[in-house]
Formats: C-alpha cells, structure tokens, sequence
C-alpha cells in the first residue's frame, strides 16, 4: 500500500507541473453553469424575529461518496419583507453549525438573511464512521483540491437558489466564513463578483503555510505530507490556485472585512494581514486571543459582522 501511495502522489506531482497555467486550470473547474434543481425545504423553528428552515439540494458536483452529493444548509430569515441574504460557511471539524447558526440569526434579526451552508465531507454530508470535515481537508491534497473546487461551486448554486428560489435581491448578496469557512469565503470573494459583501474570521492568505506551522489542527496532515516528501516550497505550488491571494484585486477591497487573533497559532496573524495586504487594504479588527480563546468575544464579533453587512448590503435601501 506505501508503494501505491508514494506512486499516486508521484503522478499528482507529475500532473500538476504539467499544466501549463495551474490558476486557469482552477478557474475553469470553479466555473458553474445555473441549472434548475430540486429542493427540499422545511420549516425547523420560529421566534420573534426570524423563522429557520432546514434546505436539501443536489451538489453540482459529484464525488464517490453518496452523502457528500447532498448540500445541506440552514435558512434563518426575518419575519416580514428581506431582500439582502448572506451565506455563512462553517469551520473546519465542528460537530455542528451551532456556531455559524448564532450567526445567522444575528443577521436575521438585524434583517438580513442568513443561509449557513455545509461544506464538502461536513455534517450530514460526512460518510458514516467519519469525523465531520475530516476528508475535506487533509494530507490527501487531491481530495482536498476537489473539496475546495466543490465548495466553490456549492456556494455559487446556493447563491442561485437565494436570488431564483428565495427572492434575494442579486445585489444584496454577501458571504462571511469562520476559520476553514472564512478561507472558502475569501476565495469565492476574490473569484465571484456577485458577491457584493464579504467578511471573513480567522482566515489568512498563503494558506500553504498553515499546514506547516505545527498547530494542533495541521501538525498530523505536516508529518503525513513529509513521510510523502512533499516539501513546504511543493506545497506553496500545489495550493497557490486554491489560495484567495491569488486571486485577490484592489478592486474588491470595498465590501470586505477581515477579523483575526492577536495569538493565533492556527492562522498567525501575518496570514491573515497577507489576505489583507492582497486586497489592498481592507478594514481588518485583531481580537486579543487565539484560535480557540477569542470565542469569549463572540458577542462583539457578531455585532461587527453584521453591522458590516447591514452597512454594505441594506444602508442602500
């Protein structure tokens, strides 16, 4: 089995350099044509201020693994008239939306709506027996790269269905991720310029860099992708058409806010001034903490991101 792997990751090295523009290439495979498609929509709770609804619909993308096919997410939306919609991507290996759910509904209350997506391989879309998000990012950089590409397109098909399905006005489109979700998000930012307001949490730019930082999250994928050879310059060249600061201009500088943490061994702070930096400059607020601690802030988080959004998506109205 060594043997087969080592030979497999020889042939994905022996692809990649063969290509003659790798960013093209991932251009190319973000690229979604709109469809029709069916979708499954039921009411889950209702307060005051907003009603949640439970939302099943067909990936774009089709993999190997049957649950992943499914993207499943979470409406929350005011009561009364919305035009404005925001989808929310989740972090990495949470059990559940609970902390993106916390947002959307802030949003909501705030009146904007908020559509909480699952990533590729999270939740229900996880096959059995598998932690949630393990195989969306891991030392196998294929599934990986195809994970990422999937993600792209998920969020393009669900920004469809808010505007076709949900009645959301094309220009009051915004999208906000934490953690692995933030860095998805600056990624469709800086390639989907339907998106017209983006916020990002504790996500940086130069993304290879966080494999190898030896941070609790990545230190296992670091030592898998080293027993395979790979080095950090190899790893900068595979993941450079996946990175936002590839992509990224100073002309979607307006519309983006950026929060990090002061102490972040997860993504350092200087990742995250890199994906600033590539926009030209954005609005980015430092909490004190790390990854994990800066969660004691929560309450004002929340109340800069959707202040953010409702300045960039409703003081139009």
């Amino acid at each position: 089995m060594r043997r087969l792997s080592a030979l497999t990751w020889i042939l994905f090295l022996a692809a990649v350099a063969r290509a003659e523009d790798p960013t093209a290439e991932a251009l190319r495979a973000f690229a979604y044509e709109p469809v029709k498609f069916e979708t499954k929509f039921e009411k889950r709770l209702e307060r005051d201020k907003w009603t949640q609804y439970k939302v099943e619909f067909p990936s774009p993308t089709v993999t190997d693994t049957e649950s992943n096919n499914t993207v499943h997410g979470h409406l929350v939306v005011p009561k009364g008239k919305w035009t404005a919609a925001v989808i929310v991507l989740p972090i990495w290996k949470g059990g559940g939306p609970n902390l993106e759910l916390m947002v959307a509904r802030r949003l909501a209350e705030d009146g904007v709506a908020g559509f909480v997506m699952a990533l590729p391989y999270q939740f229900e879309r996880s096959p059995e027996g598998k932690r949630s998000g393990a195989l969306t990012v891991s030392s196998d950089l294929e599934r990986t790269r195809q994970s990422v590409i999937q993600a792209i397109r998920d969020v393009r098909r669900s920004a469809q269905w808010l505007v076709e399905d949900r009645g959301a006005d094309p220009k009051r489109l915004g999208i906000m991720g934490i953690s692995l979700g933030g860095h998805i998000a600056a990624l469709a930012w800086a390639v989907e310029p339907k998106f017209h307001a983006a916020v990002t949490v504790l996500a940086g730019g130069n993304i290879h860099e966080l494999f190898w930082n030896e941070s609790d999250e990545t230190k296992e994928i670091k030592e898998e992708l080293q027993a395979k050879g790979v080095t950090l310059e190899q790893l900068a060249t595979l993941m450079k058409p996946y990175d936002a600061v590839t992509y990224a201009t100073k002309e979607r500088k307006q519309g983006l806010l950026l929060i990090g943490s002061k102490d972040d061994p997860v993504v350092p702070i200087r990742n995250v001034r890199a994906l600033r930096d590539a926009f030209g400059g954005p609005r980015l607020i430092v909490f004190p903490g790390n990854h994990y601690s800066v969660i004691v802030a929560m309450g004002d988080i929340l109340g800069d991101v959707s202040a953010h959004f409702r300045k960039e998506l409703l003081d139009s109205e």
